[in-house]
């Protein structure tokens, strides 16, 4: 079956980095290959970052090198300034997610700017991608609230929206980075965004810090939403988020549509299984809830 919505994978960014136990190169390619069989077609695989901040990451270029060859399947990653968008470049990539904070005091903490600052940099890391023919999926952090400055505006998510299709981005992405994001809220939001993107495609990145990510993901679905940011087990959380914790779990977003009749093209028993390893070579306590369970009896 055709899928009807697309989950990005992230577990193999966002998850692992939050881990301490450094994962070989050899295993994570191994369960990007497990990835793909299980269905994925979208995946995020590593960041090109400063390797002694975020030290699970460090073998970026390695991960590219030896990727299984897929035309069927995107393979991204992740920068956050001018010296990852060169490398992503030197290593091959061909779609990158270059993203800001809407939280002045978030950015400064993430990258050291202030938003100012950051938006100027980002017209200059999608000119640079572009340039050497590279997809730029852009990004908006913190768009439905900041542990640190509480409430974002709208506004100033709409019109950072609007900055990024006029620098050129081929898709948007609003992260509810902290996980305070609300169902109306996500509702209001969202279709202000996609009404603006218009034909550009708009996904969100939500994490479950305040357990409402699958709600938050059913609000936006109902709105026009059709592609979302998961990871396998729960896994995710960023460093400079107090309280942070993980992306929905791929396994129970995958359950989720399927109870409602929406197919996703992926097998949750085998992205199930990669977790459960994750789990047992790291000691992780992973927030999934599916992946714990004993496999589901086929649906009639």
């Amino acid at each position: 079956m055709i899928p009807e919505v697309i989950l990005e994978e992230q577990g193999l960014r966002d998850g692992l980095q939050t881990l301490k136990t450094i994962v070989p190169t050899e295993k994570k390619l191994a369960w990007i290959v497990q990835l793909v069989e299980a269905g994925l077609r979208r995946i995020q695989v590593a960041s090109f970052v400063h390797p002694r901040l975020v030290p699970q990451m460090a073998d970026a270029e390695a991960i590219f090198q030896q990727l299984p060859q897929r035309d069927d399947v995107v393979y991204s990653a992740l920068v956050l300034n001018q010296k990852g968008v060169e490398r992503a470049i030197a290593a091959g990539a061909r779609h990158l997610a270059i993203s800001l904070s809407a939280s002045d005091t978030h950015s400064q903490k993430n990258t050291r700017m202030t938003l100012e600052e950051a938006k100027a940099d980002f017209r200059v890391n999608v000119q640079l991608a572009r340039a050497h023919g590279i997809r730029v999926r852009a990004g908006i952090q913190c768009a439905f609230g900041c542990r640190y400055e509480g409430a974002i505006s709208p506004q100033r998510v709409l019109d950072l929206v609007k900055h990024h299709l006029d620098a050129g981005a081929d898709e948007i992405a609003l992260a509810d980075s902290t996980g305070m994001a609300h169902p109306v809220q996500m509702r209001h939001l969202v279709r202000q965004a996609l009404d603006l993107c218009g034909a550009v495609p708009l996904a969100l990145h939500l994490h479950n810090t305040e357990n409402k990510g699958l709600a938050n993901l059913l609000a936006a679905y109902e709105v026009g939403v059709r592609q979302f940011d998961t990871a396998f087990g729960g896994l995710g959380g960023c460093p400079f988020i107090p309280g942070a914790t993980g992306n929905i779990a791929t396994e129970d977003t995958v359950h989720f549509f399927r109870q409602m009749g929406v197919e996703t093209g992926i097998d949750l028993e085998r992205v199930a299984a990669i977790s459960r390893e994750v789990e047992a070579l790291t000691g992780a306590q992973l927030s999934g809830a599916l992946y714990k369970l004993p496999p589901l009896l086929p649906t009639s």
